[in-house]
């Protein structure tokens, strides 16, 4: 029997939660559903012998997928090629789902063929426990929709997202190895996807607040170079079609949002004429993208007065971030 959802786990070094992880999936009703294949990114700590178990208790669930150290992005081009089930979407090793959610997910996939399913999610402090759903809004639940006509006004993170694992295959989705390659798993199956349907439950349980994460200044200083690549691919593929206006403006709307925090990371270093110019140059990589990108950008109040001021308060600016950030 094909599986109904294939889940994509990326692990590294996550000994302290991928147990967690792994049991949010264990529910009797739906086990024999879904394929849960854990790629092990050259982990140092025990997280491969933790998930070696769960492979071996539940081995027509779990799988353990073992290769060297190449980033996040490249767990999920791993997942998908061993994917099996109908469905595909991607869970961090260090978060996971909720359970009492999952079996009326996995019957709506089931008996469902729509290109894209999104789901709420629900942000989690590592710290306080505090929750925060991330709630879609606006949208008619349960039905099948156009996409051109659904993507109006919405937004959409991966943790949202279910995709057809085929249109993934024809299409050859395939995300760049390393970091913030989460945009890249949300928009480059978009010029593809048709129909979209939407359902009120929360799947995705999403741990915040930890100093590991990748969003954390440090890290994004530490990996800019990631980031910056990730976005230029983001407008390289923009560029590649031709877009209903719609959900062309859904994509620049996504990408807009990438744009400021590039430009958040620029201001964070203290090497402000590095950064001033490479600021001058994602704007204008911006605006040969798309003129409606760069205007979506001049609506931004910091890009707006660097763009007025010809780049003079770039140093001001920058130092403003830098104690707002509480950086040096």
């Amino acid at each position: 029997m094909q599986k109904v959802l294939s889940v994509s786990v990326a692990a590294y070094n996550v000994e302290n939660f991928i147990v967690q992880c792994l049991d949010s999936f264990v529910d009797t009703e739906i086990l024999d559903q879904i394929e849960v294949l854990v790629t092990d990114d050259g982990s140092t700590d025990s997280t491969r012998e933790i998930v070696k178990k769960y492979q071996e208790q539940y081995p027509q669930t779990f799988r353990l997928i073992c290769q060297k150290n190449a980033g996040p992005g490249s767990t999920v081009n791993s997942g998908l090629a061993h994917a099996s089930g109908k469905y595909f979407r991607m869970v961090d090793g260090d978060d996971w789902v909720q359970t009492k959610n999952l079996k009326e997910y996995i019957s709506f996939l089931k008996t469902h063929d729509v290109d894209m399913v999104c789901t709420n999610y629900c942000c989690v402090d590592h710290v306080s426990g505090e929750k925060q759903e991330k709630r879609i809004e606006g949208k008619p639940w349960g039905k099948v929709l156009p996409w051109k006509e659904a993507c109006r006004d919405l937004h959409l993170d991966m943790h949202h997202v279910t995709y057809r694992t085929d249109l993934l295959r024809e299409h050859q989705i395939r995300l760049d190895h390393g970091f913030y390659t989460d945009l890249e798993y949300l928009l480059l199956p978009t010029p593809y996807v048709q129909t979209v349907a939407f359902l009120n439950l929360t799947i995705y349980m999403y741990r915040v607040s930890l100093s590991t994460q990748s969003m954390n200044t440090k890290s994004l200083q530490k990996n800019v170079a990631m980031h910056e690549k990730v976005l230029n691919r983001l407008l390289e593929e923009y560029r590649a079609h031709s877009w209903d206006s719609v959900v062309g403006n859904y994509v620049l709307r996504r990408i807009a949002i990438m744009e400021g925090m590039q430009l958040s990371i620029y201001l964070s270093f203290t090497d402000v004429g590095t950064y001033r110019e490479k600021t001058k140059q994602m704007l204008k990589a911006a605006r040969s993208t798309s003129e409606e990108l760069y205007q979506m950008l001049e609506k931004v109040r910091t890009f707006r007065l660097l763009i007025r001021s010809r780049f003079a308060l770039y140093p001001i600016l920058s130092w403003l971030h830098r104690k707002r950030l509480r950086v040096s």
